[in-house]
């Protein structure tokens, strides 16, 4: 139930301004917020980061505070909901999904829940571990959103919050990862 952070990725999906902009205020920024916390932790982890964009030729590119986060990540465009219904993703990303993924975006009913249940069904083995933060990943709807964590979770996906993601992989106080998490998590 916790990440293995040694063998960790980070799955950001659709985070656009378009698709960002039909979520609530209050909720897309402490979304956008959250993501951003956990692109970084899981590269402080030393773990991959990969980012998905939807039509951006319709949508637009992923959020600025998160591109520029996301500048070194494997990007992937799509036009498939699900991203294992890509080509080009499943190319580039799915040899290196590790033992442990997390998986944060928009929108939380479409997208990343088609996605996380693709993954499972194509893990055979049950290798992976997939961590979903409720915090990371929204939906216009509220009801949608709480829709798709209730599924996720009846399929085993591991349903969680940024905070705790955090402390699990700092795992102690007095570091300095400890320094730089806990002031950006008040």
């Amino acid at each position: 139930m916790i990440p293995e952070y040694s063998d960790c990725a980070l799955l950001v999906i659709d985070m656009q301004d378009k698709l960002l902009g039909v979520i609530p205020d209050d909720v897309r920024d402490a979304l956008v917020d959250n993501v951003g916390i956990l692109i970084d932790l899981v590269k402080d982890q030393g773990g991959s980061v990969f980012y998905t964009e939807q039509n951006p030729a319709k949508l637009g590119g992923t959020t600025a505070v998160l591109a520029e986060k996301l500048k070194n990540a494997i990007r992937v465009e799509k036009m498939s909901f699900s991203c294992l219904a890509d080509s080009t993703f499943c190319d580039r990303v799915c040899p290196h999904i590790p033992q442990t993924l997390i998986i944060v975006g928009v929108e939380a009913h479409i997208c990343v829940l088609m996605t996380a249940l693709d993954i499972i069904d194509e893990d055979e083995d049950e290798e992976i571990a997939i961590f979903v933060p409720v915090d990371g990943v929204a939906s216009r709807k509220k009801l949608n959103w709480e829709n798709a964590i209730l599924q996720l979770s009846n399929v085993g996906v591991i349903t969680t919050n940024t905070e705790t993601l955090v402390y699990q992989a700092i795992e102690e106080a007095g570091t300095d990862l400890f320094r730089k998490y806990s002031k950006r998590l008040k």
